[in-house]
């Protein structure tokens, strides 16, 4: 989860690919994403290019059915809505959902590009779906790496994956402590 055009649909379907289908694993994408024209969509094609399952659910009820009625999937990945910190109270049903299944790892998404003092806004009010980790996207849009270090240590999540460019294979890398040292000391473009 997280804010509007944070990249979102676009990482999950790079997790597909890298830890789902490049392993043999079988996965399933859901989409909760009802607010945005076309989001559903979007992922649906990238579901029938992978050749995976695809769902669009429209309740947290049909959330919970779908995932326990697929529980022999390897990897299910659920995209959800952008939401702008104004409108998280109307996704409390889902943040409740979510932040009470120990068996859904949450993922809050955060474009790298992003001031460090808006990171921190968006890390509070994302809160209520209580992420275990934090991802950050677009690292090739942004020389400035101190603000993922920064928003790693205060809220104490472990930072995931990060995602470099445009390429849906070959663009994500897994986070780790090494790299972020070496993007923050160098001031390197993202690229591995």
């Amino acid at each position: 989860m997280g804010p509007p055009g944070a990249g979102k649909t676009t990482t999950l379907v790079r997790l597909a690919v890298n830890y789902g289908l490049a392993s043999r694993r079988p996965v399933l994408l859901l989409s909760v994403d009802t607010y945005r024209v076309g989001a559903a969509e979007q992922l649906r094609s990238f579901a029938a290019i992978l050749g995976v399952g695809f769902q669009v659910l429209e309740t947290v009820a049909a959330l919970a059915q779908t995932i326990e009625e697929n529980r022999g999937k390897d990897l299910i990945f659920i995209d959800t809505p952008g939401l702008a910190i104004g409108a998280l109270s109307e996704s409390a049903g889902l943040a409740h959902f979510l932040s009470t299944k120990s068996d859904v790892d949450t993922q809050l998404v955060l474009s790298s590009s992003m001031k460090s003092a808006d990171l921190t806004r968006v890390a509070d009010s994302f809160e209520i779906f209580r992420p275990q980790r934090l991802l950050f996207t677009r690292l090739d849009e942004t020389g400035s790496f101190g603000p993922i270090l920064n928003e790693a240590v205060r809220t104490g999540k472990p930072l995931s994956f990060f995602t470099t460019g445009q390429r849906i294979t070959e663009d994500l890398e897994a986070a780790s402590r090494s790299r972020l040292v070496e993007l923050i000391l160098a001031g390197h473009r993202g690229r591995a």
